[in-house]
């Protein structure tokens, strides 16, 4: 193989390896951290829905009177 001319990267230090996966574990944190608020909101919003449905049907149904 034939040296091309181009200079070789140089390999990062251990240091930078370091910082650089710190980062992408302080990114994943958060984005799964992220995730985890969208869906229960997006839970309590469902729920909240479900709940004014069921009123809103039982306040549009009348309640049997019993007779006397």
């Amino acid at each position: 193989m034939t040296n091309d001319g181009s200079p070789k990267s140089s390999v990062p230090n251990n240091d930078d390896i370091q910082k650089d996966l710190d980062g992408i574990g302080k990114a994943l944190i958060v984005s799964v951290a992220w995730s985890y608020a969208e869906a229960l909101e997006r839970t309590k919003r469902e729920q909240k829905e479900q709940k004014a449905k069921r009123e809103s049907q039982s306040e549009s149904q009348p309640e049997s009177q019993p007779e006397s």
